[in-house]
């Protein structure tokens, strides 16, 4: 009965511990799903997901409407930020897959309501494919820019003064630029899978300027 007792006693202070040790995996994953779930809200709701312009507004799919400035002051530029699309992945300068025409299909809807001056890629098959059918749509030329030389040409805004340009290129050059136009580090390189950010900045100069983030 002694044994049985000492057995019994011991199994209580054995759960007992294991009870009160934090859950340290379980505690993990549900903050990084909570993380996960923030981050996609906007996602989910919509209220990031451009579906065209309106009166030189964004406008989502949740119904938001956000004003983007530079489209309506004549003082200042807007720039239009985007990754090429979806690419073909077995090939040397490659050129874009079904999913990514279609995205430059899209592209080029989205911004069917709003006056385009420039449209700039890179002169690469994926960059130049994604632009096509927008400077197509808007009967303007595509202009070819060196990724390497886009901080000293984006900032020179006797260029671009009173114009919305559209600027087509990569996930480690497009948050660059966005960066130096803003005038501080806000976006990081984007994930090789991510394809669908589109940024809209308005600057004044460069590092003064309002930016939105949408994706398509």
């Amino acid at each position: 009965m002694r044994y049985l007792f000492l057995v019994f006693s011991l199994s209580i202070l054995v759960f007992g511990a294991c009870k009160s040790k934090p859950d340290i995996t379980s505690n993990t994953s549900k903050k990084e799903q909570e993380q996960k779930k923030a981050q996609n809200k906007s996602s989910k709701d919509g209220s990031i997901n451009l579906i065209g312009f309106k009166a030189n507004k964004a406008v989502t799919a949740s119904g938001k409407v956000v004003a983007i400035p530079g489209l309506t002051d004549e003082k200042q530029s807007t720039y239009i930020l985007v990754r090429h699309a979806e690419k073909i992945t077995s090939q040397p300068n490659p050129g874009l897959t079904e999913a990514g025409l279609a995205r430059a299909a899209k592209l080029a809807a989205l911004l069917d309501g709003i006056k385009i001056d420039q449209i700039m890629s890179t002169d690469y098959n994926r960059t130049q494919a994604t632009a096509a059918p927008l400077a197509k749509a808007k009967k303007l030329e595509v202009q070819s820019y060196d990724p390497s030389m886009q901080k000293d040409l984006f900032t020179d805004l006797a260029v671009f003064n009173k114009k919305n340009v559209v600027v087509v290129g990569h996930s480690n050059t497009i948050p660059k630029l966005a960066n130096v136009l803003i005038g501080k580090d806000v976006f990081a390189d984007y994930s090789e899978d991510n394809y669908s950010q589109l940024l809209i900045i308005s600057v004044t100069q460069p590092g003064v300027a309002t930016y939105e983030r949408f994706e398509f």
